[in-house]
């Protein structure tokens, strides 16, 4: 089979119908055009790091240092918990961190709240954020649902459907 046979067999001999095809494809590629930017920006305003700028820029910073650690898992592939040490308001606290292998507590851990001191965070501990994937998923795949809409609005004839 030839390419130009193939070419026919899949998108027809229409001339229009290529014309409609080349639309969806411009209608894909802008729909990344569009949805990269935007990824970038949400993932952004879900993240963890975005809520270290912002205690951060309000000076809630709080240093621990680390007082115990110990690890669990096979010899290669470790998680480490470490309990640390910081002080609030002349009291002393613990705060528990959970370490993702391969990375392994530091000595220093500092932690950050936005308006509660009692709920503080760290950026260098693991966090398990399925949360992002929900809002994420369908800004990745906006370019596929404006491309197939857009075969749907052209009436694109589709040989073999």
């Amino acid at each position: 089979m030839e390419l130009r046979e193939a070419f026919y067999r899949t998108f027809t001999d229409d001339p229009v119908n290529w014309i409609k095809w080349i639309a969806v494809l411009a209608i894909l590629v802008l729909g990344y055009v569009i949805a990269i930017p935007i990824y970038g920006k949400v993932s952004y305003r879900l993240s963890w790091e975005r809520k270290r700028d912002i205690a951060k820029s309000r000076n809630h910073i709080i240093q621990a240092r680390l007082i115990d650690k110990h690890s669990t898992g096979s010899p290669g592939h470790y998680s480490w918990y470490g309990t640390y040490l910081y002080t609030i308001d002349g009291v002393e606290k613990k705060y528990k961190a959970y370490f993702h292998e391969p990375s392994t507590p530091p000595r220093i851990l500092y932690l950050y709240y936005i308006d509660n001191p009692k709920r503080l965070f760290s950026v260098d501990e693991y966090h398990y954020q399925n949360h992002k994937a929900i809002i994420l998923l369908p800004i990745m795949c906006l370019p596929w649902i404006l491309g197939i809409a857009a075969i749907f609005l052209l009436r694109i004839e589709i040989p073999g459907l």
